[in-house]
């Protein structure tokens, strides 16, 4: 009898733990054919369409999904030169390439335009054209209104907008800096229209195609203005392709955590702002608060405590890990460096200061690697609703602990690092239940040989003398 039941709390664990998994998925969302101003090498390359494009980004290194986003509106051929006959079109050849499972094949468009106080925003989920020249628009907003732009990005539960290239003047209301959407008060609307912003952009009219040509500028101050004004946006990464390099002109990645690669997912995923920005083609950053990611809005009684982890495909080392705290007062307090671990690829971080009830803060991460490369998370907001002062009651928060190791899946030595130093007694679990390895400690970072483990699917338990935590462990 209490063999099952402990078998039944097992089984529990483990599908908790399965339920809240999501996978890593690479790719752009920000590019161009020759149905607006890109395929400037059509003669050469022999790709002019989408259909092409898709195509050569299919065979792009560590590139899960592509998203046309042609530009809204016509100027004259090639500048930007999109014509309404060409919408439907590019979202069919989107859907006769897209391959849920394998590789996502997304069609969009990039709204607006570069003058001063405007701006581009790229829109995806829309089946009509939204427009404002005579007979080039399915749905009718005017050039400059960006007030009209996010209100119907926003009464579409399908679509989303993410800012392109943004400056501190841009997505004005009435055409003066004072209105654009940086140096405005917040507004709930446009927070609810707005997923993200990029940490980097381009180049935009880059012809490489060695992976290499990455942009020297970056919009973090822009990202982190936002923030501080109080919009709930994450950070990705665009290239902005004009030429045929999709997913080559750089390792540079947008990074999107869903659980399996469809279109759907990723729509839910960007919505929810489960993304980050990253230089790196291939790292996996999981940064979590009790298992909720990066994008999540939180509320509890505690203060959060934050598990990072940086996995970098190519055995990389994370040089800096910086996390970032500020508070969403809609004053334009910008965010600051709270805390920094050098030198590990896990950490964990508790932020044990005095929190104002029912005030919202903020916190994502930022790493450096070794090799120069740059990483930023969207955020993850948290609330802290506990009628009594924080700073009383320490001790007893204290008491509880989180834990992350590295890497995932882990065929030799893994790593663990805890919240504090404590007494901490290790489990490994098979699925059967049976304990293969057990260890004691008193520490804050342990090693662990895992070399004679047999290849599997394990629960690892770490207690003190009064809590337990589970996570899944895979060794191969």
């Amino acid at each position: 009898m209490r063999l099952s039941i402990l078998f039944s709390i097992f089984l529990f664990l483990t599908n908790h733990i399965s339920s809240q998994t999501y996978n890593y998925y690479f790719g752009n969302l920000h590019s161009h054919t020759g149905f607006s101003d890109g395929s400037k090498d059509s003669l050469t390359s022999g790709v002019n369409n989408p259909v092409g494009a898709y195509a050569y980004a299919k065979l792009s290194q560590n590139f899960n999904f592509l998203g046309i986003s042609e530009h809204n509106h016509y100027s004259n051929n090639n500048n930007p030169g999109f014509q309404i006959q060409s919408f439907q079109p590019g979202l069919t050849m989107a859907d006769n390439a897209n391959q849920d499972g394998i590789f996502l094949s997304l069609f969009g468009i990039e709204y607006g335009v570069s003058s001063t106080y405007n701006g581009h925003l790229i829109i995806y989920g829309f089946n009509q054209l939204i427009g404002w020249e005579a007979n080039n628009y399915d749905v009718y907003n005017a050039k400059n209104d960006y007030d009209g732009i996010f209100k119907k990005v926003k009464n579409n539960p399908n679509a989303f907008c993410y800012l392109a290239h943004p400056g501190f003047t841009d997505f004005t209301t009435n055409g003066t800096s004072a209105t654009a959407l940086a140096n405005a008060p917040y507004n709930a609307t446009y927070d609810s229209a707005i997923v993200g912003t990029p940490l980097r952009s381009g180049l935009a009219f880059s012809t490489f195609t060695n992976y290499d040509d990455y942009p020297v500028g970056d919009y973090f101050a822009y990202y982190t203005k936002l923030l501080s004004v109080g919009y709930h946006l994450g950070i990705g990464y665009d290239h902005d392709n004009h030429y045929t390099n999709f997913g080559r002109s750089n390792g540079g990645r947008l990074v999107v955590l869903m659980p399996s690669l469809t279109r759907p997912n990723l729509t839910t995923a960007m919505q929810q702002m489960h993304f980050y920005g990253s230089d790196d083609w291939n790292a996996k950053i999981d940064f979590n608060t009790n298992g909720n990611i990066m994008g999540s809005i939180l509320s509890g009684t505690a203060n959060p405590v934050f598990n990072i982890v940086h996995n970098d495909m190519d055995g990389e080392q994370a040089q800096t890990i910086r996390v970032w705290k500020g508070i969403n007062n809609q004053t334009g307090t910008l965010p600051q460096v709270v805390y920094t671990s050098s030198n590990n690829n896990t950490t964990t971080f508790s932020d044990q200061t005095p929190m104002i009830q029912n005030m919202e803060y903020y916190y994502f991460v930022e790493i450096l690697q070794a090799d120069g490369d740059w990483i930023v998370t969207s955020p993850i907001w948290y609330r802290n609703t506990s009628p009594t002062p924080i700073d009383i009651g320490f001790e007893e928060y204290s008491k509880d602990f989180e834990f992350n190791f590295f890497p995932n899946p882990v065929n030799q030595k893994l790593n663990i690092s805890m919240t504090d130093c404590d007494d901490y007694k290790i489990s490994l679990m098979d699925i059967s239940g049976r304990i293969v390895l057990e260890s004691s400690f008193y520490d804050k970072d342990v090693n662990l040989d895992l070399s004679k483990i047999s290849p599997g699917v394990y629960t690892l338990e770490i207690k003190t003398k009064t809590i337990s935590k589970y996570k899944k462990l895979v060794v191969e």
